[in-house]
């Protein structure tokens, strides 16, 4: 599709925007014609857009030849804006689009017609079908915004972050060791991490950094003060993942309670069989709903656990570490009621002062001999050598850890130590990550930059 300046008309233009809806494939937002005419009468953006996979690449390979590419693109969004309108007026009478309410947004449809297929225009609405207008123009407005994501790989290899390359000149690192932290993030305006730490001797005389956002809700690894005193925002991400940890907890407490492990094996390795009985009690499992089950922490994701806990039955009572969650709907009790009169405890806080080692040797000591231990909160917040002790001297029915104080694990961690690995249960720090939650993760962390961008604040965590 070859285009000179004086075949830029209504007709040209009506026939680029069907074609656009036709590749879009469903109802066209409104605001995304104006972009249309602007990227196809560019002649850059024609020749390469069906050598391209995205709508960033296209963008990039533009740039790379036309130095002014995104400015251009930009001023053309205004110079076309008239004739767009009056193209979409004359698709409406001839009856080649159709206008619709969809979502409460107003969008185009593709009606039958008999315009040809213009190839790069159908290219362009496939490419458009993921993003916003506002994406879009983040493409062309934030060249100079250097975005640093240290570990890419922590949300898992399998979520698709292409929607980040709309926020600027963006660096994804699969994973950075701490060592390697301050290197790679010298000249960048936003640096985006899970676990990194980000103290003074990382951060200082960084001059361009503006902005950390962190791809976790705990902020531990982050000196916030230095951050404030030296003008570098801090967001967090928070209720991604509350229904997920909270059902990895019913899973973890399920799995030491019903003694499944015990079971499977002793079916599959047909000691059943050879029984003569259509029933095993060597090993006792408990109905939840004669417990007493007992929540340190009453944040989102606490609640959602009481929220289980009762419907199955237990009696609910919770200790607040701040201090600042009060309720009427569970009983509230001190951290040494909690530890022993309750024969479930599972851990929901946040890790900070008030919290580290907060279940010590004497902590460990003061629950119930039968009693099940479940870490979803942060490691540190048990100790964990105190914990391998009392469990090596028979203490507890089961421990269930999906946190450490090493993150991975030491090839020669304490953890392992245990003398009895049938008591516990351990998950790699994978409470939080389902699909469904490690998505909503990735596009709060999106949604936190877009608003920073703009001069907003969204989850800032050091005002």
């Amino acid at each position: 599709m070859k285009i000179v300046d004086k075949m830029k008309d209504d007709q040209l233009g009506l026939a680029l925007l069907y074609n656009f809806t036709k590749g879009y494939g469903k109802a066209v937002p409104m605001d995304l014609y104006d972009l249309v005419l602007p990227f196809l009468y560019n002649d850059f953006f024609r020749k390469n857009i069906l050598k391209c996979h995205s709508l960033q690449e296209c963008i990039q390979m533009c740039s790379l030849e036309e130095n002014n590419f995104k400015q251009n693109v930009l001023r053309d969004i205004n110079d076309y804006a008239t004739m767009t309108s009056k193209a979409l007026g004359i698709a409406m009478i001839q009856h080649i689009l159709s206008f619709q309410v969809v979502d409460q947004t107003m969008c185009g449809v593709a009606l039958e017609s008999s315009i040809l297929d213009l190839n790069e225009a159908v290219m362009l609405g496939k490419f458009m079908q993921n993003y916003s207008y506002d994406q879009a123009l983040g493409f062309l407005r934030q060249e100079d915004m250097k975005i640093v994501l240290l570990q890419r790989d922590s949300v898992g290899t399998d979520l698709d972050l292409s929607e980040f390359y709309s926020l600027g000149n963006v660096v994804m690192y699969a994973n950075t060791l701490q060592e390697e932290v301050r290197e790679r993030i010298q000249d960048a305006d936003i640096v985006v991490t899970n676990k990194n730490i980000m103290n003074e001797s990382v951060l200082h005389g960084l001059k361009k950094l503006k902005y950390i956002c962190l791809t976790a809700t705990g902020v531990n690894n982050v000196d916030l003060d230095y951050c404030k005193k030296h003008g570098i925002k801090v967001s967090n991400v928070k209720g991604y993942s509350t229904d997920t940890v909270a059902q990895h907890t019913l899973a973890l407490l399920m799995h030491l309670i019903e003694k499944n492990k015990s079971y499977d094996h002793y079916v599959k390795s047909k000691e059943y069989a050879r029984s003569g009985q259509f029933s095993y009690f060597n090993d006792l499992f408990h109905d939840v709903s004669s417990l007493t089950w007992g929540i340190v922490g009453l944040g989102n994701i606490g609640r959602k656990v009481a929220l289980i806990a009762s419907a199955m039955g237990a009696k609910v009572q919770y200790y607040s570490t701040s201090g600042n969650n009060v309720t009427s709907d569970y009983q509230q009790v001190d951290f040494e009621t909690l530890l022993k009169t309750s024969d479930i405890i599972t851990i929901h806080a946040p890790l900070n002062e008030k919290t580290h080692y907060l279940f010590d040797e004497k902590a460990l000591k003061q629950m119930k001999e039968t009693a099940y231990l479940i870490n979803v909160g942060r490691g540190g917040i048990i100790d964990e050598k105190a914990l391998v002790k009392v469990l090596n001297e028979g203490w507890l029915s089961g421990v269930g850890l999906d946190v450490f104080e090493h993150e991975p694990l030491l090839e020669n961690d304490i953890i392992y130590s245990i003398e009895n690995m049938d008591k516990v249960i351990l998950t790699p720090h994978i409470a939080w990550g389902s699909v469904e939650a490690r998505k909503r993760c990735v596009h709060e962390v999106y949604e936190n930059i877009l608003a920073f961008l703009k001069g907003e604040e969204r989850n800032v965590v050091n005002k």
